[in-house]
């Protein structure tokens, strides 16, 4: 008996339709059980308030020695972080941050609020630079204003506002300070 030779163009045939139908079957299963929030639309859809749409703050690029100087150093790019109430009170940023304080003053689940927390599950993302112009804000009403700066591993908010880091929250945990 002679073998039977396999059909080129029918394994073709197979291995394309295979091919899409798996591909397919993937992409959906990724898309299915993908839970991130990716516009304003889902966040509303899933009954969640948004008290306030802050743009990004760009760098000034027109600033040559800056550009040159970042260059250099890329770490301070990836560090910087502008106090925008205090720079430009008038820009539609600030009026956002603005727009963020009065939404938590008189937002109904938070009357009687007094500590607010910026987390989020990564680095770059925002926190310092929205806390720190927040607590301007709060402060421009003339409210008792307290900073924090919590993270113990890398805290910034003192290069923010050009302070000296020590005595810390570390030092005051520890009763290693006279505050």
């Amino acid at each position: 008996q002679k073998p039977v030779r396999p059909s080129k163009v029918l394994n073709m045939i197979l291995g394309i339709i295979f091919g899409v139908f798996s591909g397919g079957f993937i992409a959906f299963i990724i898309e299915y059980f993908d839970n991130t929030i990716k516009s304003i639309d889902q966040i509303e859809r899933r009954g969640i308030h948004i008290l306030a749409i802050i743009p990004a703050i760009k760098q000034n690029k027109k600033n040559h020695k800056s550009r040159k100087y970042l260059s250099k150093m890329p770490d301070v790019d990836k560090l910087q972080r502008r106090l925008i109430t205090t720079e430009d009170p008038k820009s539609p940023i600030s009026e956002a941050y603005r727009g963020l304080r009065t939404s938590m003053m008189y937002n109904s689940s938070n009357k009687k609020c007094s500590v607010i927390l910026a987390s989020s599950s990564g680095p770059g993302e925002g926190k310092t630079t929205t806390i720190a112009n927040t607590a301007i804000t709060y402060a421009n009403l003339d409210k008792k204003t307290l900073l924090i700066d919590a993270d113990l591993r890398k805290p910034v908010i003192h290069n923010v506002f050009k302070l000296d880091k020590t005595p810390g929250l570390t030092s005051y945990l520890s009763g290693d300070s006279d505050i």
